[in-house]
């Protein structure tokens, strides 16, 4: 991609509400920009956060389940975390490191082509849309990197499908060849209108809190976690997210050579952070 990345809002906050209702008490969080000031961006992503927990308290269903892509139709706000500037390219952005709504850093890369697969049910799957069988995802990469010995991607197990990490070129997120890759390789439709939304392609790093807290079936969510947000003091103990990892490696399709410095810081930072190469439990 040769454009630059958009401009994004100077101020950028999160907050998490709880709206009691019932005998029950209800958690939504929410983030908020602002050009004025940080207290202003903090204080719409408080009163965001308060409507969305009375909505959820009054039986309102969310656009958005825990967990899932907020898949929009304009582009979301994240807080900034990190940029990672590009070392083939001085001077201009590579990637940003976010937080999501439910707190998880998310790496935004503009051009560095990251692929989302679902070969598992999960919750925060539409009704209308059914994972792909992993042999079927695979079967696809192999097919597409035979025909385009150009293409290299590695390959991570996640907890909900597959990644793919494009290690050969850079692709422009919003370009016909970066649709038709996604696709061909039977990604996610809402992932896929995430990228060309948000003009990036967009990789979770750190784990699904949740998940840390239970063994149980896929998209479990006891949300313990929430009341360490709200009360820290008065917990119960948060497990260790070191000892988890949010995708694990597979392999790579096709000879892996990587020129591109930019890539490369890519592969690096990905694989660090999610702890791909340890071998740890998937949440």
């Amino acid at each position: 991609m040769n454009d630059a990345p958009a401009s994004r809002p100077r101020f950028v906050a999160s907050a998490t509400a709880a709206h009691e209702s019932g005998g029950r008490t209800f958690f939504r969080s929410a983030n908020a920009q602002s050009d004025v000031s940080e207290e202003a961006a903090r204080s719409a992503a408080k009163a965001l956060a308060r409507e969305r927990a009375a909505a959820a308290a009054a039986g309102r269903a969310p656009s958005t389940a825990l967990g899932q892509y907020p898949y929009p139709d304009r582009a979301i706000v994240e807080p900034v975390l990190e940029r990672l500037d590009d070392p083939s390219a001085p001077g201009r952005e590579l990637a940003r490191l976010t937080r999501n709504s439910y707190l998880a850093t998310v790496l935004n890369a503009y051009d560095v082509m990251f692929v989302d697969v679902d070969t598992h049910a999960d919750t925060s799957n539409a009704p209308e849309e059914k994972p792909v069988a992993e042999t079927e995802a695979l079967a696809a990469l192999d097919t597409l990197c035979a025909e385009r010995p150009d293409l290299v991607f590695r390959v991570y197990a996640t907890r909900g499908g597959l990644r793919y990490l494009c290690t050969s070129r850079r692709f422009a997120p919003r370009s016909p060849e970066s649709a038709d890759i996604l696709r061909r390789l039977r990604s996610d439709p809402r992932y896929a209108r995430l990228c060309r939304v948000q003009n990036c392609y967009r990789a979770r790093l750190t784990p699904k809190y949740w998940r840390c807290h239970t063994a149980g079936p896929l998209g479990t969510d006891p949300r313990p976690w929430w009341k360490r947000l709200l009360n820290p003091s008065r917990a119960p103990a948060m497990p260790d997210e070191n000892d988890f990892s949010t995708c694990r490696f597979v392999r790579s399709f096709g000879e892996e050579k990587v020129t591109d410095a930019g890539i490369a810081l890519v592969i690096a930072r990905h694989d660090a952070t999610t702890r791909a190469l340890e071998g740890k439990p998937l949440a």
